[in-house]
């Protein structure tokens, strides 16, 4: 049989990451990046290069896609590529100092007014923290990425 709350469930969904991009469009707009580019800013962990191959996976693209986002970030000395000590055929994206401060500044605004988690409560915001985390606990890209835990992301 199938399940009623699934349809609604999926719509709602459908429904908040819209305007969480909404969202990251106009963050990345009031800096002059696109929402990729915000996107990727945020997934990079000072103490932890990403490789370049990792936001491919992530992003569902090809790596010159990739490697187009990188360039733009790159070019504002927010981020920086280098050659993966233990094999230098990997490129990963290291966070430079401006992209630190960008990612904060960027951090603060997204818990500011109009991000569609504004109107959870606290305790709300760590209950979702720990349904997303259970969602996503079998995913490649959380295996492989890691994203939240990798970066000490907390609600």
């Amino acid at each position: 049989m199938k399940d009623p709350t699934l349809t609604p469930f999926y719509l709602s969904l459908l429904e908040f990451l819209l305007l969480a991009k909404q969202h990251l469009v106009a963050i990345g707009a009031s800096y002059d990046l696109t929402s990729t580019q915000v996107v990727t800013l945020m997934l990079i962990d000072a103490d932890n290069p990403r490789p370049m191959k990792d936001l491919g996976k992530l992003f569902h693209c090809d790596a010159s896609n990739v490697t187009g986002i990188v360039d733009g970030l790159e070019n504002r000395q927010l981020v920086s590529r280098r050659s993966d000590p233990e094999d230098r055929r990997i490129k990963t994206i290291c966070l430079e100092q401006a992209g630190v401060q960008l990612q904060q500044r960027i951090a603060e605004q997204l818990g500011m007014h109009g991000f569609p988690l504004e109107s959870l409560t606290s305790a709300e915001k760590k209950q979702l923290l720990h349904i997303m985390e259970k969602l996503t606990s079998g995913s490649t890209f959380a295996s492989d990425i890691g994203i939240c835990a990798q970066n000490g992301l907390t609600l």
